[in-house]
């Protein structure tokens, strides 16, 4: 495998169209995580939430079909999560963490109450601080996406993000979805990851089963953003790659 592909379900509200149903839909439902490793015969499925909603229903359709579940919850961190002011939104980006095991798991859902109940600011956050309190080595993956990661927001936003992984040696992610700033972010963060001697990982980020799907995750979107599909305006949703027909491909040219 030269890439992990990262799925996402319709758990994560409005950021992907794929279920974690265990049963075949008809032709015009929506397709299924579960079919999908079915089907190809995908022994673990690494699944990236944004928040814990779906580990019941995966945890759950992963055992019955004997594949291996590896749960990562997408959250914002930020300098300081009592900082509720528009001060506090350029020092802010995403990580992913990982459980590990079930241990992993309840610190998972521990820094979601976290974030939820003391960080919340228009989404749920963690900062560095509170993530290092409830931190453990052997429960735990710390890792940084290749979109809306610390280096995303200060290059292209020009944010002021300031990381702190003197707890772990974080995980670097890297993609290719033909976006036009792909090139420039994974020259930077090949370099930055070698300058710290951090490890880095190439990984697809999976929102719908084929590239021919892409108008139907865009309409979702813009539902969401409130927006209509001849004007999204929706930052970067200018590719049809996020798709697993796309990670398939890849995987058998290679």
């Amino acid at each position: 495998m030269n890439s992990l592909p990262l799925f996402k379900s319709h758990y994560s509200i409005g950021r992907s169209i794929l279920t974690l149903n265990d049963k075949i839909e008809e032709d015009s439902g929506p397709d299924s995580i579960i079919e999908i490793c079915k089907s190809n015969k995908l022994k673990n499925l690494f699944l990236v939430e944004d928040n814990m909603s779906s580990f019941l229903e995966a945890y759950t359709n992963c055992k019955t079909y004997g594949i291996k579940l590896s749960y990562g919850l997408r959250i914002s961190i930020t300098e300081d999560l009592k900082d509720k002011s528009e001060d506090s939104l350029p020092k802010t980006s995403k990580v992913i963490i990982f459980a590990k095991n079930n241990k992993g798991y309840y610190k998972l859902v521990k820094i979601f109450t976290t974030a939820s109940r003391e960080g919340f600011y228009y989404v749920p956050r963690i900062d560095y601080k509170n993530l290092k309190a409830l931190w453990s080595e052997e429960d735990l993956i710390l890792a940084i996406p290749f979109y809306d990661s610390f280096l995303f927001n200060n290059i292209l936003r020009n944010f002021i993000c300031v990381p702190y992984f003197d707890f772990t040696n974080p995980l670097f992610f890297i993609e290719n979805n033909k976006l036009p700033f792909d090139k420039i972010m994974f020259s930077r963060v090949n370099e930055y990851a070698e300058k710290n001697k951090y490890s880095i990982l190439n990984t697809k980020s999976i929102f719908y089963k084929k590239s021919k799907d892409f108008k139907s995750y865009l309409t979702l979107r813009c539902i969401n953003n409130r927006s209509f599909l001849n004007k999204p305006e929706i930052e970067h949703l200018s590719s049809d790659q996020f798709c697993f027909e796309s990670w398939r491909d890849h995987e058998h040219k290679n």
